[in-house]
């Protein structure tokens, strides 16, 4: 660590440079989609309502806000909204936190179905998910099981991609990016086509897109283990080298569309190893030498995909439209130990979804729009190697849900509520074991509107969610955690009540946002750890308590000032805070939850005028002290981020090309900060300042 005086020096300089970024930039999120929140469709439901008509919890990223952070792993591009964090295990991994919860209780999907991967089994394990050219990314804050399954009881993160879309579009469509940065020396590039052309009775949508991304081990501003003296130059083992591309082709007429898209994803990334003493046991177990090898351990990921989209539209019939989306999947993932290949995942899944819209229908409450429908997935996986510390299973879910949306006027209070019931079936590939569950989810919410401007929203969530095959039957080192595993085949069911009450108010210059939610837990499944050792590593044992998470969040969005001179400025606050307790102490009175994220306070600035735009963030993010059993704590930090481009050509313009130039800065004041949701916080900090440029075309 370093001495009191080297700590007053980095403190003094940056409280001077956090005044200079907030009095003269301005923060990435007042865009002109914000400020038209009402014409933002989520298409993650089915009913395919505003985003601002949710009675839950609803964020969506689009257009420069995007732009501005697309350039990582989708947990990474989303962290900086309220509720919303990230995991870190590495620059190759970086998983969606909603509202402290992760894994396998938040899915990820792609245009409305899963992501189909291994991420939920490990959390070395990356998201097959490319964001830096999709159209918009939803966040669904809380259970969104009614729709998505037991995996989604702590909330839903939708990717429209924009392969199968849904609406006409004649011409050509181009997007294109090429980058770098100083940290990691990036070598970035994407492009992406759609075009659209006139048929006989309808039209055709063509899409290609690819992209690549390369980088190598990334600065670090100190020492990469907590408490050594001696800096580090980067974090050796951070690399990444990814490549990605999709093509596909929807036919849309008056009565039908249909699309059919073949995608791959493959990336080889790093992973940072743990210091001399932690490295003992998992050397100990893997057989490798504690280095791993000069080019340390790595993994290897590919992903193959087809997802097929057709939706049949009715007229005069009480059903509107039926929709099926099919989606197969081939994964394989390897760790590699140096030049020798460790343990292999493998992945093979099909997920099936019919549902289907009704007619809006006049009601003793107001009109009533629904839908419903059923879905169906299998999945077969696989670890085969020295390190499989789960066995291979097969786990199949059959499930239908009805959703609705019951609204007279806007003046009038609009409630939305929907039911699932659900069956998840896992079968060990040995047949040795089997277990089968009955799961049901419940949603009310509603929406009373005070002013024009101003409503009060509330919202009621019962769900539940099996154990999965990683809770009930792990046994062995989990070298990705350097632990220990064991599970419990005699989990139960975990369920969860959440409570929401929000306030929101949107008018012509102002934007605000206030949640306050309880999510209560029955049975809450977790790692408690034993205290015994095995092979050198600490046991942690999948266990069940009554559990608690309760927090707030809100957003705040104003303009200053829009005038033809100086242009238009927007001014953001925000912030969020979620505590993760146990109902009964776990150890020595301790009811802390690991890994639960600190509180965080923001405040940004967006200035644009013309062609120009400048963009700032300053993010507080807070100490976190109160740790479970065994957990290190991390300290506050202040990340800056500053956004500038500049743009040429006008988008008016028929057939225009326009390109624009660009310059972000990540932690300008070179903060060493240490993601408190991560597993490696205590050997892989954050990057240090990171100064990325490059050019964007639009066509």
């Amino acid at each position: 660590m370093r001495n009191a005086i080297q700590y007053r020096k980095r403190a003094l300089a940056l409280h001077i440079t956090l005044f200079i970024a907030t009095a003269h930039a301005g923060a990435a999120f007042a865009q002109a989609e914000e400020q038209e929140l009402d014409e933002i469709i989520v298409t993650a439901s089915p009913l395919k309502e505003p985003a601002d008509d949710a009675t839950q919890s609803v964020a969506v990223l689009r257009g420069k806000a995007l732009e501005n952070r697309a350039a990582g792993q989708l947990g990474q591009v989303i962290s900086q909204i309220p509720g919303v964090q990230s995991t870190f295990f590495s620059a190759g991994v970086a998983r969606p936190v909603i509202r402290g919860l992760d894994g396998s209780r938040v899915q990820t999907l792609s245009d409305g179905i899963s992501s189909m991967d291994a991420a939920s089994s490990s959390v070395d394990h990356a998201t097959p998910i490319e964001p830096i050219l999709v159209d918009q990314i939803e966040i669904l804050k809380g259970p969104a099981t009614l729709l998505f399954g037991s995996g989604s009881i702590g909330g839903v993160v939708n990717v429209d991609d924009g392969r199968l879309p849904e609406t006409a579009r004649e011409g050509l469509k181009a997007r294109a990016q090429l980058g770098s940065d100083t940290a990691s020396e990036l070598k970035l590039g994407a492009l992406r086509l759609d075009y659209g052309a006139q048929a006989a009775t309808g039209t055709w949508q063509l899409h290609l897109d690819a992209a690549s991304r390369k980088s190598d081990d990334y600065e670090i501003p100190g020492a990469a283990v907590l408490g050594e003296l001696e800096d580090s130059d980067v974090l050796e083992s951070s690399s990444v080298d990814s490549t990605n591309g999709a093509v596909s082709a929807t036919y849309l007429a008056d009565s039908f569309r249909i699309g059919l898209a073949l995608s791959r994803y493959e990336t080889l990334y790093g992973i940072p190893e743990a210091g001399e003493e932690e490295e003992e046991g998992a050397a100990a177990i893997s057989g490798r030498s504690k280095s791993g090898g000069e080019e340390g351990v790595k993994i290897d990921l590919e992903q193959d995909r087809i997802d097929l989209k057709g939706v049949v539209l009715f007229e005069d019939s009480w059903i509107k439209d039926v929709e099926l989306r099919l989606g197969r999947n081939d994964y394989e993932h390897v760790e590699l130990e140096g030049d020798e290949q460790g343990t292999l995942f493998e992945v093979d899944e099909v997920q099936s979804r019919l549902e289907a819209l009704h007619q809006t229908s006049a009601t003793a409450w107001g009109e009533l729009k629904g839908a419903f429908g059923i879905t169906y997935s299998d999945r077969d996986f696989a670890a085969i190697g020295e390190e499989a510390f789960v066995p291979g299973s097969n786990t199949s879910n059959l499930a239908a849900f009805y959703v609705a949306h019951i609204e007279s006027d806007e003046n009038s209070p609009h409630l939305d509520f929907g039911l699932r019931f659900e069956r998840v079936e896992l079968e060990l590939e040995d047949g040795s074991a089997k277990n089968s569950d009955s799961l049901h989810a419940f949603s009310l919410g509603a929406a009373f509107p005070i002013t024009p401007t101003w409503d009060v929203r509330a919202s009621l969530d019962l769900a539940e969610r099996a154990p999965t095959a990683e809770e009930r039957y792990s046994d062995g080192a989990h070298i990705a955690t350097q632990s220990f595993e064991l599970g419990d085949a005699d989990l139960d069911t975990e369920s969860s009540r959440q409570i929401e009450i929000g306030l929101h108010h949107h008018g012509e210059r102002s934007h605000f946002k206030l949640a306050v939610f309880n999510n209560r837990f029955n049975d809450f499944i977790y790692q408690q750890p034993t205290g015994d050792e095995e092979d050198g590593l600490p046991v942690f044992l999948w266990t069940q308590k009554d559990a608690q998470f309760k927090g707030a969040e809100f957003q705040f969005d104003y303009r200053l000032l829009q005038d033809a001179d100086l242009g238009q400025i927007g001014l953001r606050l925000q912030g969020d805070r979620v505590r993760g307790r146990l109902d009964d102490a776990a150890i020595d009175g301790n009811r802390n939850l690991p890994r639960i994220a600190p509180s965080r306070l923001g405040i940004g600035l967006n200035w644009k005028r013309g062609a120009w735009q400048a963009d700032a963030m300053v993010m507080r993010h807070q100490k976190q002290d109160q740790t479970a059993a065994f957990e290190t704590e991390t300290d506050a930090y202040n990340m800056v981020d500053l956004d500038f481009s500049r743009s040429f050509g006008s988008a008016r313009a028929e057939r225009a090309l326009v390109s624009e130039i660009y310059l972000q800065i990540r932690n300008i004041g070179d903060q060493e900060a240490r993601v408190h949701t991560s597993y490696l916080k205590d050997i892989a900090p954050l990057p240090g300042r990171n100064i990325g440029f490059g050019m964007r075309f639009y066509w």
